[in-house]
């Protein structure tokens, strides 16, 4: 089943999308540098393709210089 992606809980993709309008409005508010778009694209794809594990941000002087993803595996 590897790379195959489960389809969310019909609960879980409600919740989702009723926020979808106040998650853009929040987005729209900020003035994103590039830098910072391109960071908030990488952690997007990796929650996308993720299904258990840890999404790390290292941060430096106040910006993200490093995205580390450990993957899980469960057999059970």
């Amino acid at each position: 089943m590897e790379g195959t992606a489960r389809p969310r809980p019909r609960s879980i993709r409600l919740m989702v999308d009723a926020s979808k309008s106040a998650a853009d409005e929040q987005l729209s508010e900020l003035a994103l540098t590039e830098e910072e778009k391109l960071a908030l694209a990488k952690v997007a794809d990796i929650l996308r393709r993720i299904q258990f594990g840890t999404v790390v941000l290292v941060v430096q002087d106040g910006k993200v210089v490093q995205v580390e993803m450990a993957e899980k595996f469960r057999l059970r």
